[in-house]
């Protein structure tokens, strides 16, 4: 009886297992800054086999920078195109391009202007550009419409469907919309679809509000997302890029949105903060609250992300698998498995307290009194060993000060003798 019971809990172990399916997307963001900048990260990502690859920004840098830290549009079209073929003519990229489906949508520096948007004068030229770039044909509807923002099914299915925005077209700060009505619009009805799983994916990252120096998503425009979200309860995760490290984040107030929601960041494919920024972990715990994700889920270094989506016997999407890649040495360096039922709608709460709640001002200096006592020793030999030098430059200073006066007195002296001579 007890041989039976085991023959058939292994059967239905084999079959259990055997009746999951993979689909696997890469994604990333941040390619050669340095355009000399010679890589293998496309041979590496290669090996995961994935069926989609997806750009979230600044493929190819197409403005420039005379000065350091002043970015300049490039006004020559042709040189435009010669940067995009840098990205393109890479010939680790020109090989996976040929077994891979490419989608993409542009962030700042390939839609020509730093932390840019609606009043981008070249932005039309820079999409049109872009869609080459990525292999749009050009009859294409994306090169008609306002923007790059487009969806697809990921599967054949139609179970899992992959929307991608663009925050770059009609961003407007001054009135605090990233995508601008027609895109909202378009954003709703694929909220609408019999779609299983969102996969929604931003060239800047979308839910932090606290933070000092990334770009995000607008106050405004987040609430009218969160609002989509609350009204559809369809489960949905985010994809960004543009920072320069990986991250993954939570929203830390699911009972606000009536379902958990994450946020996965891969950016700096081929230059990472980790490659200009000395002590970046160090400086980063201070310009970065822990209301969205702690210190250890993030990465530095230049990386990739591999999402994996598994799917039963019935192709409904039942488990995602995140991770961050090194494009080192393909390394995992962080990694989230996400069960879907932690995305479905869940129990709603708005009057249960939240962190968000809190001032955004009293939540930073919270950060920066905490980090500092943490770090007091570390902070007061800092701020020690500046005073020494604050000290020794003045010193410098009056020394030198001093020598050049009386330098200037022994002149005068010299003068004055010379004319008594």
């Amino acid at each position: 009886m007890f041989k039976k019971l085991l023959i058939v809990l292994l059967t239905t172990l084999f079959y259990t297992v055997t009746a999951e399916n993979q689909l696997t997307i890469a994604f990333g963001s941040c390619f050669k800054f340095y355009r000399t900048h010679d890589t293998d990260v496309f041979q590496r990502i290669k090996l995961f086999n994935p069926k989609y690859f997806l750009w979230l920004g600044d493929a190819a840098y197409i403005d420039y920078m005379p000065i350091l830290g002043i970015w300049r549009a490039e006004q020559n079209e042709t040189r435009v195109k010669e940067k995009f073929d840098i990205t393109n003519d890479d010939k680790y990229y020109a090989q996976f391009k040929k077994s891979v489906i490419i989608k993409g949508v542009y962030d700042d520096h390939d839609s020509n202007e730093n932390d840019g948007g609606k009043f981008n004068p070249l932005k039309e030229s820079a999409k049109q550009l872009y869609l080459d770039f990525i292999g749009e044909p050009k009859d294409s509807p994306l090169r008609q419409q306002d923007g790059i923002y487009q969806s697809f099914y990921a599967d054949q299915y139609n179970k899992i469907l992959i929307v991608m925005t663009d925050t770059r077209y009609n961003s407007d700060k001054y009135t605090g919309d990233s995508l601008g009505e027609n895109q909202w619009k378009w954003l709703e009805q694929q909220f609408q679809t019999e779609s299983q799983l969102i996969i929604m994916t931003s060239g800047v990252q979308i839910m932090h509000d606290d933070r000092v120096g990334p770009e995000t998503w607008f106050g405004w425009s987040k609430k009218r997302l969160y609002a989509l979200i609350k009204k559809y309860n369809k489960p949905i995760i985010f994809l960004s890029g543009d920072v320069h490290y990986s991250e993954i984040m939570k929203y830390p107030c699911p009972h606000r949105l009536g379902q958990n929601l994450y946020e996965f960041t891969s950016s700096g494919m081929t230059f990472a903060n980790y490659d200009h920024i000395p002590f970046v972990g160090f400086i980063f715990q201070f310009l970065f609250p822990t209301t969205f994700s702690n210190y250890q889920d993030h990465y530095y270094k230049s990386n990739f992300g591999i999402l994996k989506i598994i799917t039963n016997d019935q192709h409904s999407p039942i488990r995602i698998e995140f991770e961050t890649h090194s494009s080192k040495d393909s390394s995992i360096v962080l990694q989230k498995t996400i069960q879907i039922e932690e995305l479905q709608k869940q129990y709603y709460d708005e009057s249960q307290s939240c962190i968000l709640d809190v001032s955004i001002k009293q939540r930073q200096w919270q950060n920066y009194l905490l980090r500092i006592n943490e770090n007091i020793i570390i902070v007061t030999g800092s701020l020690f060993v500046a005073l020494l030098i604050i000290i020794f430059l003045i010193y410098n200073f009056i020394s030198y000060i001093s020598k050049f006066k009386e330098l200037y007195n022994q002149i005068q002296k010299n003068k004055q003798k010379i004319k008594q001579e």
